[in-house]
């Protein structure tokens, strides 16, 4: 377990890798940059930080040799490599529970064959969750999820996804079908445990998930996450990050879209991804003010397992709230 030399808890990065190969409905033969040089912008800031990185894959992205042999890397190098389902389907509370079940365990079977051990961390697209989905995390021994998303700004949140989708209008209408509107009400805004039943449970119990939401205030407050900076402005994540100093369970979600440049598109395919009008040198300034306001907290940066460990040996039996 991490735990910095003054007693606090540790932060992570986590990195949900929506890949340009999942933008473009996985093309065959497809060489995808994000697993290449734009990945090497992020890790140059890392390295200057001290962070290490939990990085959720898209199962399917694998199957292209050169994108599992990058993957490898990540893993060999130290970065948390956890799963992002199969096929990254915006809307998987709405799957059959058969249909979950395969969108997770297929991911989970072919990121352990390419990393050589099992990953124990999942987070859904677009934070769609269920009874379904819960259950097959705990069939597969996962250690926790991050797939809450405990404020509202889900609502305008998704709307804007979906808007951003009119080149790709099915995956857009999809994200607005999802059966799970009542996370934002239903959710805590600080780690809780999950039974197969979808119960919350704010003591650790036995047959229950941990379940990492992001990062919240409280559920009429903006979710903490780097997007929000281009949503709504970068004094609401400044003073987000300032204001949950202490919270135990805190992490910061950024997306290959935060790194991205225009130039690393292909023009053959068709991809519906938000702020690639946001210049490259700019979007690294923004994540480097951002891992600076981090590193300020005081705290040290882990993994999300790392988080998710210290936050159950810390908490144990305690309720989390702060």
């Amino acid at each position: 377990m991490l735990t910095g030399s003054n007693g606090k808890a540790p932060i992570a990065i986590s990195l949900n890798f929506d890949s340009l190969n999942e933008a473009y409905g996985f093309p065959p033969g497809y060489r995808d940059p994000s697993f290449f040089h734009v990945f090497d912008r992020l890790t140059g800031l890392c390295a200057r930080h001290g962070i290490p990185l939990s990085i959720y894959i898209v199962g399917r992205d694998l199957e292209n040799p050169d994108h599992a042999a990058r993957v490898r890397e990540w893993a060999d190098a130290g970065h948390e490599i956890g799963n992002h389902s199969w096929s990254h389907h915006f809307n998987m509370a709405s799957l059959s529970p058969d249909e979950v079940r395969e969108e997770i365990v297929r991911a989970h079977g072919k990121i352990a064959d390419c990393i050589g051990r099992e990953p124990r961390g999942f987070i859904a697209p677009a934070w769609a969750t269920s009874r379904a989905l819960i259950g097959t995390l705990l069939d597969l021994g996962y250690e926790y999820d991050t797939s809450a998303f405990p404020s509202m700004l889900l609502f305008p949140m998704i709307a804007r996804i979906a808007v951003n989708h009119w080149r790709a209008p099915a995956k857009g209408m999809r994200m607005l079908r999802r059966k799970d509107w009542h996370g934002p009400f239903h959710f805590p805004n600080h780690p809780f445990y999950m039974d197969r039943q979808f119960h919350i449970h704010r003591h650790a119990v036995p047959g229950a998930l941990l379940v990492l939401p992001l990062p919240a205030r409280t559920r009429f407050d903006p979710a903490i996450w780097h997007t929000l900076g281009f949503m709504m402005g970068w004094n609401p994540v400044f003073k987000g990050v300032k204001d949950l100093t202490n919270r135990v369970g805190f992490y910061y979600l950024i997306h290959p879209a935060d790194f991205l440049s225009p130039e690393d598109l292909d023009p053959r395919y068709q991809q519906s991804l938000a702020r690639m009008n946001v210049p490259l040198e700019r979007k690294l300034a923004l994540l480097d003010d951002a891992f600076t306001a981090l590193r300020e907290m005081g705290r040290p940066f882990g993994t999300m397992a790392d988080v998710a460990r210290d936050f159950r040996a810390r908490v144990g039996t305690q309720a989390a709230a702060n």
